[in-house]
């Protein structure tokens, strides 16, 4: 594992034994479902953890959060105002990772995990795939837009109107909180459709993989156990199928060219708080 890793998989326990603790269900999901079947731990080249959880329990463990003691911090928008995504992180508050594109939003900024609802997506007839995407696509649309206020800059030479235009329309979204109305809508149309075996189609409505997260309930179900870095973890209960309907040839490695991390960053320090780093960079 490198550094980066290492303090991932300390969240990734954490999290276990919150959910240990309170009997709520979890599966390891999309590249680190990946990562425990193929290398029975970490993509060497990844650079994050994701876990899924049936909509009841993530919601139930959202009201848990102060089952996190520092330095460990559960943040989703109600935790964190100014924060524009439907889905939650469990961050550790004495890191730093500044990702670009939020780097002017979150309230905390540490090296995080993943944790994905999982929610219904169809309840009789199958659909072509492009409509999942539209429903994925349409989640993360409401994030840049009602969180514009991300897209502040400083006024340049030849683009001064502009520029002071975006800045006016940045604070007004910002001062009236718009993202925050945006996000309980996003919330209650998520769950439209319960995550149960009544269901026929079900899955991450905020992933990235827009035109194939949506799978028959049995992908997931009762999970199944599996190994992470020596850690035993929940995996879907048939990973052959979700991972091959998720990624094809999953077995296959990418081309080296591709194997590469995919987050962008303003900053990293894995020894110093996010608040430290940013008074000493000015952020």
């Amino acid at each position: 594992m490198t550094e980066l890793q290492q303090v991932e998989f300390d969240l990734l326990k954490e999290f276990i034994r919150v959910c240990e603790k309170h009997s709520l269900t979890y599966y390891l999901i999309g590249g680190s479902a990946l990562g425990a079947v193929r290398h029975k731990g970490f993509i060497p080249w990844d650079d994050d953890i994701d876990v899924g959880m049936p909509r009841e329990d993530y919601d139930k463990l959202m009201s848990l959060h102060d089952e996190f003691k520092h330095p460990y911090f559960l943040q989703n928008f109600r935790t964190d105002r100014k924060y524009p995504l439907n889905f939650a992180k469990l961050r550790n508050s004495e890191t730093t990772k500044i990702e670009k594109w939020f780097y002017l939003q979150y309230k905390n900024d540490g090296v995080w995990i993943d944790i994905f609802p999982l929610d219904g997506m169809e309840r009789k007839k199958v659909r072509p795939a492009k409509h999942y995407a539209r429903k994925v696509k349409w989640n993360w649309f409401n994030v840049k837009a009602c969180y514009f206020w991300c897209a502040r800059r400083k006024p340049q030479k030849g683009r001064f109107f502009k520029d002071i235009g975006i800045d006016i329309l940045a604070f007004i979204f910002m001062f009236l909180n718009i993202g925050k109305y945006t996000n309980k809508l996003v919330d209650r149309r998520a769950k439209k459709i319960p995550f149960s075996e009544e269901t026929l189609l079900v899955g991450n409505l905020f992933g990235t993989n827009a035109t194939r997260e949506a799978m028959p309930y049995e992908v997931f179900s009762t999970p199944s156990k599996g190994t992470f870095e020596g850690l035993e973890v929940n995996l879907p209960h048939d990973p052959d199928k979700y991972l091959t309907l998720l990624y094809g040839d999953y077995m296959k490695l990418p081309p080296e060219n591709e194997r590469v991390m995919h987050h962008e960053d303003m900053g990293e320090d894995l020894h110093m708080s996010y608040n430290e780093y940013r008074k000493l960079h000015k952020m």
